[in-house]
């Protein structure tokens, strides 16, 4: 350790901790300094620079006693600015001019600023050897600014290795169990947070019972501060009785303790009004907000920002009494403060302008609400784009939660309040236009722009990414349930990673800015009209604050290259996302009629769509929710025409894809199809008895994925051998040659066609729709739901099999390439993907990131175009469907408009009319032509041979779980489901297909 150096320094930091255990900090002038101030203040050398220096001294504190944040931010800068110049960046006074100005960025809610100060000043700390117990107020304060900026990884590693020092006991120990309740409590984690806060409060009542002869009252207060932190988790949750109990003996200790306590004092009064408010008693309420209110107008400077919370609650009591003259009144002081402390953008000063709009809305004034609404949701939207540049994908969609209720209710203003309103259209589609799928753009963004400028370091980091990934993988599909100890800590290592990508991709930060409706618009080809689908809760702002948020509904948005947006009301969620599923089992299954269905489902959706588009012939569809799994080229009109004959149809995740599609990554050059892989390692080859097929091997999510087989696929052979006929020097893989080692040792292929097994299976937090989708009878449903895999993410539990994905290896390449690891690819110059296998486009419908899954995988990898099935169909119609579609995919065809005649052939043929055969695949992303130059010197003749009919199972393919039924829906084996497993595993080895038909026949 640097002793010379901090030696001075510690002893006044010492000093100030010991100080600060024995009497309570000032009230009026908490300007929270760290706790390593030098004992002597260091003199600047020139009387000038020293006079300036403490003149911005005084101006920070005097401004930050006064609450007028923003404005003591500026002349914390200029302070460290001029602290940098004379001192240098590792001096002890700029190192602490750092984090006053740190702490400031904080509070106007500029976490990344804040973050990066800090960072530095622990970095000169601990390479000088000054321990971590030392550093505790820096590092305290960088796990908050972590917390609020939506990094939860972060600021928890942060409290875990504070809360590992040995050193530190007593109220430092408390702070870090109150910062990790803090962090539950942000993240949702009710019962976490409550638990904590219970261990917090067993400790102030063993301190406060110890202390309480001496007459003490810092105990006492802070036993009044857990009591209020417990009795306000107890109130989120919705225990009312407990929470009472809580406040109120939390008021009467700090009434006791009145000196010191005001400010806490008043925190809990506006707590418990709440309490009371929720219960619907407001006459109880109103004068505990009024003396909440009254205390921090007595203890606090006029222009302080804590004075708004009582104001703007108060606000929203009046509100609900519809007394608006009172209610308007405490909003716009609220706001009048808050802006002025925090600066215009703060998200609680846009929380507030959306109050006033709220009520202005109410009261039917909307030429005043929607300026009020533009300003608020421009200042969350550039908020958004700040904090979705660093943390995990998990924290982003986090953070994008917090937003729900403020689309909700900007696409309400439009819809409900003001439909015919065109800026208020307008402001509706760029909100859904900035929002939707936000934090997928994030993550593809991020990785995006660290290929374009990679450093060995940024190498390294994407290389672990896809170590982790593929252990991850071979963890899920190996290891039988209950032995994977270790997928947690891969999961935990892997958001790290993700936030240290995001953190790195400066060029991915430097092109955010906010969508702008024009450029999407003038991204629409003329013949076009973009289709926006979004579901949203109406907002209802008559009614009182608990009913201010309806049942979810979808709303449709349609956009051309000319005019105004234009939009449609399309009903609830629950009734159209249950008429979706039934659809999708009518078209799945070639005995059932399912005109009737598709012709109720296009007068429930896009009967309603079809006056606002014009002459366009081509949709640009951006569907949400169930409906990213509906093939709306099967509905059925008035006319009884099918949409696929009226249109040309291409899926995008959010109308911002087109500004994304118009600058295309270079295009790769190599062609490759991958097709027929060998499972069990050696020669592929048809099962003994069963019926080859091609697609999927499903099992219900409680099934035990290491029993999972994959049967062999003779009829992708001559598919792979057609479609690379087809193709100009294409590179064809099939057999023990298909591995999944071969897909990620490919770098930016133009064209890329896979035709193996895909799977998609179900979350373990979804066991209701297993007995649906699997014919589970309630025994097994319980099976399902008690055998569930530790691994929840979507990515992992959708994928595709290749060569060995049977024999279970360990290693990087075990055979089976989840959606993680597709994730990881790099297809930044790939054209088009063909996953011509089943389900490859289904995954878990997400309201507002699209699908979770393949679709959202290759997105990630930077695929232009991806062509996908939504259900499993047989081998030989795929075998047509595939042909015909590089017939004219070669023959200069878009990519939408290829796949759509090649429909349209089999939809032509008697055998294969039932949509289950022509349906199934979709295009999804750019559906334009193909750029590079011709994929063949001479366009061969289309296909026009007959196509039998498939006798599909009920799983649509001769796949199979060890242990289920052979064709039919799995059975789960309750007495011996782990010993068959294990059988099973043995047998894989020595038998092949035989030991599938004993263990069908077993189960």
């Amino acid at each position: 350790m640097a002793t010379t150096r901090w030696t001075p320094w510690l002893c006044g930091a010492l000093a100030a901790l010991c100080a600060a255990v024995v009497a309570p900090a000032p009230v009026k002038a908490q300007i929270a300094q760290p706790h390593w101030v030098p004992q002597q203040r260091t003199e600047l050398p020139s009387p000038e620079d020293e006079r300036l220096n403490f003149e911005l001294e005084v101006q920070v504190s005097e401004l930050t006693t006064e609450g007028r944040y923003f404005e003591a931010l500026s002349s914390a800068e200029r302070l460290l600015e001029l602290r940098q110049r004379v001192l240098g960046p590792e001096h002890v006074e700029t190192l602490f001019a750092a984090t006053w100005a740190a702490m400031h960025h904080r509070r106007v809610a500029q976490y990344h600023q804040a973050a990066s100060l800090l960072e530095r000043v622990l970095a000169v700390l601990e390479r000088d050897g000054v321990p971590d117990w030392w550093l505790f107020g820096e590092q305290d304060t960088l796990a908050r600014v972590y917390r609020e900026m939506g990094d939860f990884r972060r600021a928890e590693a942060f409290y875990r290795r504070l809360l590992a020092q040995e050193v530190l006991a007593g109220s430092g120990a408390d702070k870090v169990l109150l910062g990790l309740a803090e962090l539950a409590k942000a993240q949702g984690d009710l019962g976490r947070a409550a638990s904590l806060y219970e261990r917090l409060l067993a400790t102030q009542e063993k301190e406060n019972a110890t202390n309480r002869s001496r007459g003490e009252q810092r105990d006492a207060i802070r036993l009044g501060v857990a009591l209020d932190n417990l009795a306000e988790v107890y109130r989120l949750q919705g225990s009312h009785t407990r929470a009472e109990a809580l406040f109120q003996r939390a008021v009467s200790i700090m009434e006791q303790w009145r000196l010191g306590a005001e400010r806490s004092l008043a925190t809990c009064l506006d707590h418990q009004a709440l309490l009371y408010q929720d219960m619907g008693d407001d006459a109880r309420a109103e004068p505990l907000f009024q003396r909440a209110l009254a205390i921090r107008e007595k203890e606090l400077r006029p222009t302080h920002p804590d004075i708004a919370e009582p104001l703007v609650h108060l606000g929203a009591l009046y509100w609900d009494r519809k007394q608006y003259g009172r209610a308007q009144a405490s909003f716009r002081r609220a706001l009048s403060l808050l802006q002025q402390a925090l600066g215009p953008e703060h998200p609680r000063v846009a929380e507030c302008a959306r109050s006033l709009e709220g009520l202005a809305i109410a009261q039917g004034k909307l030429r005043e609400a929607l300026p009020m609404r533009l300003a608020a949701v421009s200042a969350e939207d550039r908020h958004l784009t700040r904090l979705l540049t660093s943390g995990a994908e998990r924290e982003k969609l986090a953070f994008l939660g917090r937003l729900e209720r403020s689309t909700s209710e900007t696409i309400s203003l439009h819809a409900i309040s003001a439909p015919k309103n065109g800026e208020a259209a307008a402001l509706a589609l760029t909100t859904i236009l900035r929002r939707k799928a936000r934090a997928l753009d994030a993550m593809a963004g991020s990785l995006a722009s660290l290929r374009r400028s990679m450093t060995r370091q940024d190498q390294a980091l994407l290389d672990r990414l896809g170590e982790i990934d593929a252990e991850l993988s071979a963890r899920a599909y190996r290891d039988p349930p209950g032995q994977r100890a270790r997928v947690q800590a891969l999961v935990e290592e892997r958001e790290g990673v993700e936030a240290e990508v995001s953190r790195r991709s400066a060029a991915f930060r430097a092109e955010q800015r906010p969508v702008l409706l024009a450029e999407v618009q003038a991204a629409i080809p003329d013949d076009a009209a973009l289709i926006e689908l979004f579901a949203y809760r109406p907002y209802q702002p008559r009614a009182r604050q608990r009913d201010w948020l309806g049942e979810p509904r979808y709303v449709a948005y349609v956009l051309r290259r000319k005019g105004a947006p234009a939009f449609a009301d399309l009903g609830e969620v629950k009734a159209i996302d249950a008429a979706v599923e039934e659809l999708r089992r009518a078209l799945s299954d070639p005995s059932r009629e399912p005109t009737r269905l598709a012709r109720g489902m296009d007068a429930q959706l896009m009967a309603k769509v079809r006056p606002l588009l014009g002459p366009a012939r081509k949709l640009l569809i951006s569907p949400d929710g169930a409906l990213s799994l509906l093939p709306f080229g099967a509905l059925i009109d008035e006319d009884q025409r099918s949409l696929l004959e009226r249109y040309e149809i291409t899926y995008i995740t959010t109308g911002r894809d087109l500004l994304r599609l118009t600058a295309p990554a270079e295009p790769g050059q190599e062609l490759v199809v991958i097709a027929d892989p060998a499972f069990d390692g050696g020669a592929s080859a048809p099962p003994v008895g069963k019926e080859p097929c091609s697609w999927d091997c499903q099992a219900p999510r409680g099934v035990d994925l290491s029993r999972l087989r994959f049967l062999s696929l003779p009829g992708t052979a001559k598919e792979a051998a057609a479609v690379g006929a087809k193709l100009t020097g294409a590179r064809v893989l099939t057999g023990a040659s298909a591995t999944e080692g071969a897909v990620k040792g490919l770098a930016r292929p133009r064209i890329l066609h896979i035709a193996t097994h895909g799977f998609f299976l179900p979350a373990a937090s979804a066991p209701a729709q297993t007995p649906a989708r699997y014919g589970l009878d309630a025994v097994a449903r319980a099976a399902v739901a008690a055998s569930v895999s530790a691994v929840d993410s979507a990515l992992l539990r959708s994928g595709l099999a290749f060569a060995g994905a049977n024999l279970r290896e360990s290693g990087g390449d075990d055979g089976v390439l989840t959606a993680a690891e597709v994730s990881g690819l790099d297809l930044s110059g790939t054209q088009l993907v063909v996953l011509s296998a089943c389900d490859t486009g289904v995954g878990e419908p997400s309201h507002g990131e699209g699908v979770q899954g393949l679709r959202r995988a290759l997105v990630i990898a930077g695929a232009e175009t991806q062509v996908m099935s939504l259900w499993r169909i047989g081998d030989q119609a795929t075998r047509h469907l595939m042909t015909a579609y590089y017939d004219r995919l070669v023959s200069g065809r878009a990519r939408s408009d290829a796949l759509r005649e090649a429909q349209l052939s089999l939809k032509g043929q008697p055998d294969t009319a039932h949509p289950y055969y022509w349906a199934a695949f979709i295009v999804s992303g750019n559906g334009g032509p193909l750029r590079g130059g011709p994929l063949l010197s001479a366009v061969p003749k289309p296909q026009t041979d007959p196509v039998e009919p498939v006798r599909p199972g009920p799983r649509g393919c001769a796949c199979e779980v060890q242990g289920g039924a052979a064709g039919g829906a799995p059975r789960l084996d309750l007495a011996a489901g782990l010993a068959a497993g294990l059988a099973a595993a043995a047998r894989r080895r020595r038998a092949g297909s035989t030991a599938a038909r004993r263990s069908a026949k077993a189960g």
